[in-house]
């Protein structure tokens, strides 16, 4: 590497700016890019969210699942139950929804990541296996990224 490298390097990486609070604006684009990179290597068209939610009387979320679909495999991102609505059979509906959806759509796997205090126990009971983790993330826990056929 020469010096001009070096410097434009330097240049570069003294001009970076960390935000932590970026605006929806960029973000959103960010987004869009991304998805015209994916889109240029691989001819696949962009994610196609997939949700369920379950709302109380006054329409406040009681608990919900969000993900998307995108080349033959859909991702679960979250998937939330309030406090007083656990272990009713909520989660297992909304799961058992993105899962018939995510077959609609010919998926043919399902993966999501979870930490140890977020019922991984669940997941594995469901069907889903664990493809590897990372102890001490967060500190003292673990995180584990999880796969189903389907």
């Amino acid at each position: 590497m020469g010096q001009s490298e070096r410097e434009h390097i330097y240049e570069i990486a003294t001009s970076v700016e960390i935000e932590t609070e970026p605006s929806a604006i960029d973000v959103e684009m960010l987004y869009a890019r991304i998805t015209e990179s994916n889109l240029a290597a691989t001819g696949l068209p962009a994610a196609e969210p997939i949700s369920a939610w379950l709302r109380d009387d006054s329409g406040e979320i009681d608990a919900g699942i969000y993900g998307w679909s995108w080349g033959g495999t859909a991702e679960v991102d979250l998937l939330w139950v309030s406090e007083s609505r656990r272990r009713s059979g909520i989660a297992s509906a909304l799961l058992d929804a993105f899962e018939a959806e995510a077959v609609r759509r010919a998926c043919t796997q399902i993966v999501l990541s979870t930490f140890d205090f977020q019922a991984p126990e669940f997941y594995e009971r469901r069907g889903y296996t664990s493809l590897g983790r990372v102890d001490n993330y967060p500190e003292g826990g673990w995180h584990t990224t999880m796969r189903k056929s389907i």
